[in-house]
C-alpha cells in the first residue's frame, strides 16, 4: 500500500469470512481481507475507484437489463450471472418465506444462491445510500465477464474452481497486466483458512481491481445506454472493459 496507506483503486468480492479487497497504491497490487465491508473504505483515498462483485441496485421483480446483457455476452457461462433478488428480499426473512413471497407478486422464485448473498447485498446497500464512502466511486463488476474481455471477448473455458480454470484466469490476468499475480495470490490463500476464503475469491476480486484502474475511457456499462436506476436511487448497471468483441451489435 502507499504510504498514506489507502488504494487508489480496488476490486472487491466477498469470501467465507468477509470480503476479500485487491488495491492498487500505484506501484504494486496488495490483497487485504476485512469482516466488513465498511473496514474497507479507510483503505482508499477520497476519489479511488472500486469496483465490487456484488449487485447494486434491485428492480421491484428481480429483473434487471444489466445482468440480461452480462448472460447474452457470455455464452456458455452465462449461468454464472445468477438472477438478482427482487426488492423485497432485503427484509430479513426465511428463505421459505421470500421465496413464496417472490413467486405469488412475480411469478418467480428467488434462487438459493441469491439468497445467500442476501446479507452481503444488504451490507452493500447500507454503505452505498450512507455517507461513509465519501466521494469514492462504487461500481458493480462481474468477474466472469471481466475475465472474457480481458480474452479478448471469449468467455473462460473452464470452471474457476477447477486447478485447469485457476491457471487459465491467472494466465489472462498476467497477460493483461503484464506482471505476475501468481506470487501474491498463492501467500494469501497459503496465510488463510479454507474456511475464511479461497483462490477463487482472490482471482475475482484481483479481476475486479484491474478494471477499476483501467482509464474510465476504457470501461463499459451494461447495458450501453442509460442505466435503469432503482427506487432508492442506485444505478443498476454492471461494469467490463471495452474490448470490440464484448461491444453489442
Amino acid at each position: 500500500m502507499s504510504e498514506s496507506g489507502r488504494f487508489l483503486v480496488a476490486g472487491i468480492d466477498g469470501c467465507r469470512a468477509g470480503w476479500i479487497i485487491a488495491g492498487w497504491d500505484g506501484n504494486t497490487w496488495a490483497l487485504e481481507r476485512v469482516e466488513k465491508l465498511a473496514n474497507a473504505v479507510p483503505l482508499m483515498q477520497k476519489h479511488a475507484t472500486v469496483c465490487i462483485d456484488i449487485p447494486i441496485g434491485l428492480s421491484d421483480n428481480g429483473k434487471r437489463q444489466c445482468d440480461v446483457a452480462a448472460r447474452r455476452l457470455l455464452g456458455p457461462r452465462r449461468s454464472s450471472v445468477f438472477p438478482a433478488p427482487p426488492r423485497l428480499a432485503l427484509v430479513d426473512r426465511p428463505y421459505a418465506e421470500l421465496n413464496a413471497a417472490s413467486k405469488q407478486q412475480f411469478h418467480r422464485g428467488i434462487s438459493k444462491q441469491a439468497f445467500y448473498l442476501l446479507p452481503k447485498i444488504r451490507e452493500t446497500e447500507a454503505l452505498l445510500r450512507g455517507g461513509l464512502r465519501r466521494n469514492q466511486e462504487w461500481l458493480e463488476t462481474h468477474p466472469e465477464l471481466c475475465f472474457a474481455a480481458f480474452n479478448h471477448g471469449s468467455p473462460m473455458r473452464h470452471n474457476k474452481k477447477t486447478d485447469a480454470g485457476f491457471r487459465e484466469r491467472v494466465d489472462v490476468l498476467e497477460r493483461s497486466l503484464r506482471h505476475p499475480i501468481l506470487p501474491i495470490v498463492t501467500q494469501m490463500v497459503e496465510r488463510t483458512l479454507r474456511s475464511q476464503l479461497l483462490r477463487d475469491d482472490v482471482m475475482d476480486a484481483l479481476v475486479c481491481g484491474v478494471v477499476a484502474r483501467l482509464p474510465a475511457d476504457q470501461r463499459i456499462s451494461m447495458p450501453v445506454g442509460e442505466a435503469e436506476i432503482d427506487e432508492v436511487g442506485l444505478r443498476m448497471a454492471i461494469t467490463c472493459p471495452v474490448l470490440p468483441a464484448l461491444s453489442p451489435a
